[in-house]
């Protein structure tokens, strides 16, 4: 028997080799050096990357895990061997309820925050008047969606501009708390702005959201992965998140959580074949926010292996690790010659997305040199100014942030 031209014995052995479990643990995320776990990414070795709020790199076997299961789903796309997917999703909502202290039933899996954001913003009954709080910080997932309902609807959509330089939590349960009104049903925030890495004090937030019965929606895009969260102390009636991001996981892979006491007033907002359902029982759980239609089985696969990873390091030693490189970038950037870095840089309201300013200067040039220098980051406005976003991740190094401050400088 020979070789097939398009999979041979020997790439399906090295897939293999690749693929096997990496003894990942949480000193190998050390912020001096380069952190151990840089080198288990696909990440081509001469990136600095500083773009995690927008798509992460993921590792070698999580990659090599998708382009395995992807083969052989294409090898055999028969509906008897797709059986094993719905026993495959089943498997991973309960995983990662438990990695949210949450219950599976309580899980849904989307294709990514954006989807999630969607499906909490249609789903709610409103009639036109009520009032809708959202901030100047929110994802045009939520607030681009918003704006089409309100207008269709005659929703009150009323923004509150995020307090860039805010001190403390209580300054920005302030202003959402002095937004609510009785006509008020649900407020919408980022759990971390993916603008300027300001962090909402959502348990706060939940508190008073629940004592007028208010929805309270947290976007997590740029939570989940580094955060270690409880979803059930934090108070939210409804949670989104990525696994591109932050988690360091597959494109299209989303969570949408839903507490189960309020799944009867969030609606689906499409419904199709229940590939991933192995009860019909399962239609009165989060499940039914995803009945999409045919998606990407493999990545599945592709997200447990990423968790496989996480796990061997640890969430605490994540969270700790992208604080860490967070404040010690901030810092350094503070330190530049005319740098305006966005936010307070208060530990318990700030994460790890640097926004900075630069007036006077071309910020589009600066950021075309840093990429001439292989430094990958993002362009961003706060307040109608031109600014160059970082978010570092675990992956970073000393290395990396002296390379970025060296690059500012000479520009």
């Amino acid at each position: 028997m020979t070789d097939s031209p398009l999979i041979s014995r020997r790439t399906l052995m090295q897939a293999a080799a690749v693929a096997a479990p990496l003894a990942l643990t949480p000193q190998m995320l050390s912020a001096a050096g380069r952190p151990t776990l840089r080198e288990a990414m696909l990440l081509d070795p001469a990136i600095r990357y500083f773009n995690a709020a927008n798509i992460a790199p993921t590792f070698r076997s999580v990659a090599a895990v998708h382009e395995r299961e992807t083969r052989a789903f294409q090898m055999d796309p028969s509906i008897e061997r797709r059986a094993l997917y719905p026993k495959t999703a089943d498997a991973l909502r309960e995983r990662i309820s438990r990695r949210l202290k949450v219950t599976a039933e309580e899980i849904a899996l989307v294709r990514n925050a954006s989807e999630a954001n969607t499906v909490a913003v249609r789903g709610l009954a409103l009639k036109a008047g009520d009032r809708i709080i959202l901030t100047d910080h929110n994802h045009p997932s939520t607030w681009d969606s918003w704006k089409l309902r309100a207008e269709r609807e005659g929703l009150d959509l009323h923004v509150v501009p995020a307090p860039v330089e805010a001190k403390s939590p209580q300054e920005l349960l302030d202003g959402i708390a002095a937004a609510v009104t009785p006509d008020t049903k649900a407020i919408f925030l980022s759990h971390m702005s993916n603008i300027t890495g300001i962090v909402y004090p959502i348990a706060e937030i939940a508190k008073l959201a629940r004592s007028r019965n208010i929805w309270l929606h947290a976007d997590g895009a740029q939570g989940f992965g580094w955060m270690q969260l409880d979803l059930a102390a934090l108070g939210v009636d409804s949670y989104s998140g990525s696994t591109h991001k932050w988690l360091m996981g597959p494109l299209e892979g989303g969570i949408l959580y839903v507490k189960r006491e309020r799944q009867a007033e969030l609606q689906p907002i499409m419904m199709s074949h229940g590939y991933w359902l192995t009860d019909p029982a399962n239609l009165d759980t989060a499940q039914k926010y995803e009945i999409l239609g045919q998606r990407d089985d493999p990545r599945l696969m592709a997200v447990a292996a990423t968790l496989d990873i996480l796990d061997g390091v640890g969430e605490a030693a994540i969270e700790q690790a992208a604080r860490e490189r967070g404040t010690s970038m901030r810092q350094a950037l503070a330190g530049v010659a005319g740098a305006k870095p966005f936010g307070s840089g208060v530990a318990a309201i700030t994460g790890p997305v640097i926004t900075v300013a630069f007036p006077g200067r071309d910020v589009g040039a600066m950021r075309a040199k840093l990429w001439q220098a292989k430094i990958a980051t993002a362009a961003s406005k706060v307040g109608g100014e031109a600014a160059i976003r970082f978010s570092p991740h675990v992956y970073n190094s000393d290395e990396d942030v002296a390379a970025v401050i060296e690059a500012l400088r000479e520009g």
